[in-house]
């Protein structure tokens, strides 16, 4: 027959509780420290599937965010694009004005200069605004890190797009190059401000009208590049709404698995904080060595 006699000792007894006391106070920490941070999860042994779903949608909340900057910089460099060519159209109807002034068989041979020295200015003006920047960058440059034209109005840059990310797997172009907008080198619209200043120099009607009938071409096609940036606008606009609306998605889901049931946190701290008090007294008055135990 096997004794059931053992004795457990004051030092045993003592280990015991001990043992039991620290994984108490271990548990109420590790409810302080939640509730201290707000997150259920303050590491991946708390809830391994959490964790690794919280990874993923951080991830998923970064990406949002790059696209997020990406969509800034298009509508940015659009903007300045659909800016600049609306005050090359306001210059082409200037030009085409003074034109129309300069057909008056009355006018002088200083007045008709005086003409033609505005439309000079006018192509100086137009040429500045082709080498129109944006974040260090000619927009209408192409792909080129250099200006889009020089002072003589030759294209400089290339017919290479630019373009961002405004979704997963989804590009949109964010610019228009100069050969697109003003035209291929000789055949440009600042050639075509030069020859319309020369025929108005030397008050021929016949080179003046040819000249407006290209101005008008020219114009058409400026008119045509704002319009399809409009609609790459547009466009951009419709995807920066859904990230945006992603964003706030992901954000909840993410709070969803991480953030702490404050409420629940503070009932369960305080029950683990009652717990904790009642074993240091009942660990206090368990424990009380005699001088028997001293003597055994």
């Amino acid at each position: 027959m096997v004794s059931s006699n053992y004795r457990v000792t004051q030092q045993s007894l003592a280990r015991r509780t001990t043992s039991n006391m620290q994984e108490t106070l271990a548990r109420l920490q590790e409810t302080q420290n939640q509730i201290s941070s707000n997150r259920r999860i303050t590491k991946p042994s708390d809830d391994p599937v959490g964790a690794a779903t919280a990874l993923r949608l951080r991830s998923d909340v970064d990406r949002n965010a790059q696209i997020s900057s990406n969509i800034d910089d298009a509508t940015a460099w659009l903007n300045t694009a659909d800016d600049t060519l609306g005050m090359v159209v306001t210059a082409t109807h200037q030009a085409r004005d003074l034109s129309i002034q300069a057909q008056n068989g009355a006018l002088s041979q200083t007045e008709r200069d005086a003409i033609g020295a505005q439309l000079d200015q006018i192509r100086a003006t137009m040429i500045g605004l082709a080498n129109t920047k944006y974040s260090g960058r000619a927009i209408f440059a192409g792909t080129a890190n250099t200006a889009a034209y020089d002072t003589s109005g030759n294209f400089l840059g290339t017919s290479n797009a630019v373009e961002r990310t405004v979704a997963p797997g989804e590009q949109v172009q964010i610019n228009v190059t100069g050969d697109a907008v003003f035209g291929p080198n000789g055949s440009d619209l600042f050639t075509n401000i030069t020859n319309l200043a020369t025929a108005v120099r030397a008050g021929n009607g016949v080179a003046i009208d040819a000249q407006v009938t290209n101005l008008d071409a020219r114009t058409t096609i400026v008119q045509t590049r704002l319009a399809e940036i409009g609609a790459r606008t547009q466009r951009i606009d419709a995807m920066k709404s859904r990230n945006d609306s992603g964003a706030v998605s992901l954000k909840q889901q993410l709070s969803g698995v991480e953030d702490l049931d404050l409420p629940k946190a503070l009932v369960e701290m305080q029950l683990r904080q009652v717990a904790y008090q009642a074993a240091l007294q009942s660990t206090a008055k368990v424990i009380q060595p005699t001088l028997a135990d001293f003597l055994k």
